[in-house]
């Protein structure tokens, strides 16, 4: 939080894991708690470059981050980064999934072999996940993290998959903090809305400005949220404070999500204009 002056260090001495952490959201979430005094390990597939520069900028605020690669789509490689993480980790206070991969299709269109990748990594995985790093986690008290998106809210299309997947997570979020709260580990879920990515970028192709223009005109904000104000939520659920958010999950969407039919009205009768025009049509009334 950019607002915090120099020195807040809440998370001094904890260690976070946070899976695909080498872009957008999970590198933000990486710099934010680093930033915060965590130590952070963080996961890559191939950004090997990518990774690194995350881990230098996170010990530039707290020694000792590292990267492990490891594909989530293929069981022995997330149980051998587990192995290292087991052999030279004494705590984990966080477990943050944040890696997600889909084949953004219409359902219908949709290979067998893609919804197994899909629910590899954001629900098979994850549970795999929560398995091996429970013992350090129950060591510390610690809290786990399954980030959802917007596609379990709304209407996203060639979202089906992935919005069935990560609602899938968001269950096991539920159970997660039923089933390990008695042994002081706690579970959370977070789901941003609209964030500004290079991804998002890549998906929109030639829609990406008018996209992104339409988002800071009529959110509530008046913002299109950066992976930095997104990663803002994630560290906050990584407070001690949050521990009575056990088995929510936040929004951390600025309500642009609440306000989604609003806006698109809005844009209708100002012609993608958010500055609230009073001669503009009154919707619903």
């Amino acid at each position: 939080m950019s607002a915090q002056a120099d020195g807040y260090r809440p998370l001094e001495g904890k260690v976070a894991f946070i899976s695909g952490g080498s872009r957008g959201l999970g590198a933000a979430a990486a710099r934010h708690l680093a930033r915060w005094g965590c130590r952070v390990i963080i996961t890559y597939r191939q950004e090997a470059g990518e990774a690194a520069l995350v881990v230098a900028a996170c010990s530039d605020f707290t020694p000792g981050a590292k990267a492990i690669q490891m594909d989530l789509v293929d069981e022995a490689s997330v149980r051998a980064g587990f192995d290292q993480i087991l052999t030279e980790e004494d705590r984990l206070d966080f477990l943050i999934a944040n890696a997600a991969a889909t084949a953004l299709k219409p359902l219908l269109a949709l290979k067998m072999h893609q919804i197994d990748k899909t629910f590899a990594i954001s629900v098979r995985h994850f549970i795999l996940m929560v398995q091996l790093a429970f013992p350090l986690l129950e060591k510390s008290s610690g809290r786990i993290i399954g980030v959802s998106g917007a596609d379990t809210v709304g209407y996203i299309p060639s979202h089906g998959l992935l919005g069935a997947a990560k609602a899938s997570m968001e269950s096991l979020v539920h159970y997660l903090a039923c089933e390990l709260g008695p042994m002081g580990v706690t579970a959370v879920g977070v789901l941003p809305g609209y964030i500004d990515t290079d991804s998002i970028r890549m998906m929109t192709g030639p829609l990406y400005e008018p996209l992104k223009k339409v988002e800071i005109e009529t959110h509530p904000l008046r913002e299109a949220a950066t992976p930095e104000d997104a990663a803002e939520a994630i560290a906050l659920l990584c407070l001690d404070e949050a521990r009575w958010l056990n088995g929510q999950v936040v929004r951390n969407d600025g309500a642009g999500l609440f306000a989604m039919q609003g806006r698109f009205f809005q844009a209708a009768a100002t012609g993608n204009s958010g500055s609230g025009d009073t001669d503009a049509p009154i919707i619903g009334v």
